[in-house]
């Protein structure tokens, strides 16, 4: 049987009738076995439909959406001081913190409540956004210290999360700054945000549940953000992910759509195409994927750009599976 690059299926999929009771059409494990011996996977630099021109796909992933969340904290006096620029001795990052089933799980029938605290060790946090906060049950509690984020969350399928920007006003300390999750009436935990540097940082609380942090150093003159959304095996060696690129502050800037799997040769190989909100070329993702971790480079028509790499665990459809990580510039990438 003849196969498609991914190239072509991106294309096609999109003009495929679609019956309502099924998700629609997605790579075959054959597409994936041809395209990913292909350079770029067979991917192009061309402009595309905004969200590849199959919104249908992205609405049966049920990526968890964001609100922007005005937090008055941000202009808090002390706040500000310790995000002017130039201030002496201040690191300011940027972070996606995630709780609840990951990856997620639709047949979920026992959801979990996970209202509480986050403490920073010293500095201040902004809350920029909610991730998939529901109006019954989610809320950011009225903020009464820069270093406290109290909140109401409860999750069963998905996760709920926060996009946060934290300043450690003394960066020099030999102690690292950490953030600490309080469940009200539980046991808490702390995470050192340094370890963020090797990617992000991942608690597993059982049942499914877990808690993840993504995160980077905010550089105002840099091009980054985060991507994440879900990842599904189609067979043992072949897989197919979408998802929503952000900037630093979480808000949504365009989408990623790529294939994973195992060449002949033995290499396990990743390729994604990147675009903007409208459609149009970001770039291409080549890179590497093994042991719940990716790693590439983010290839413009211009050449190297910047790199982009994180966590993935695969799952049996596409409202199944998840990944979770950064992207940016070269200028910034160490950050």
């Amino acid at each position: 049987m003849r196969t498609l690059p991914l190239a072509l299926v991106l294309a096609t999929t999109a003009a495929a009738c679609v019956d309502d009771a099924q998700p629609p059409a997605e790579p075959t494990t054959d597409d994936v076995v041809s395209a990913i011996e292909q350079e770029n996977g067979g991917l192009d630099t061309t402009d595309e439909a905004p969200e590849f021109g199959v919104a249908d796909l992205y609405a049966a992933a049920a990526i968890e959406g964001t609100a922007v969340e005005a937090d008055p904290m941000a202009s808090d006096p002390s706040i500000v001081e310790l995000a002017r620029p130039g201030a002496p001795n201040v690191v300011a990052r940027d972070l996606v913190i995630l709780w609840g089933r990951w990856p997620a799980d639709p047949d979920a029938t026992v959801g979990r409540d996970w209202s509480g605290s986050l403490q920073l060790s010293r500095g201040g946090m902004v809350v920029r956004r909610k991730i998939a906060f529901e109006q019954a049950t989610d809320r950011v509690l009225p903020r009464t210290s820069r270093d406290l984020i109290e909140f109401t969350s409860q999750t069963r399928p998905h996760a709920d999360g926060l996009v946060l920007t934290v300043f450690d006003g003394d960066a020099m300390n030999a102690n690292p700054l950490t953030l600490t999750y309080t469940p009200t009436g539980g046991t808490a935990h702390s995470l050192d945000l340094s370890r963020l540097a090797n990617g992000p940082i991942v608690v597993d609380v059982g049942d499914g549940n877990r808690i993840l942090i993504a995160g980077h150093r905010r550089v105002d003159t840099c091009d980054h953000g985060f991507m994440r959304g879900r990842w599904r095996a189609l067979a043992p060696n072949a897989s197919a992910y979408l998802g929503v690129v952000t900037n630093s502050d979480g808000e949504p800037v365009g989408h990623i759509r790529g294939i994973a799997g195992q060449r002949q040769n033995g290499d396990k190989v990743m390729f994604g195409k990147f675009i903007d909100r409208d459609g149009h070329f970001k770039g291409i993702l080549r890179g590497t994927y093994d042991n719940g971790h990716y790693q590439a480079r983010w290839i413009d028509r211009s050449g190297d750009h910047g790199i982009a790499g994180g966590l993935y665990v695969p799952g049996p459809t596409m409202r199944a599976g998840g990944f979770l990580g950064r992207w940016a510039e070269t200028s910034c990438a160490a950050n």
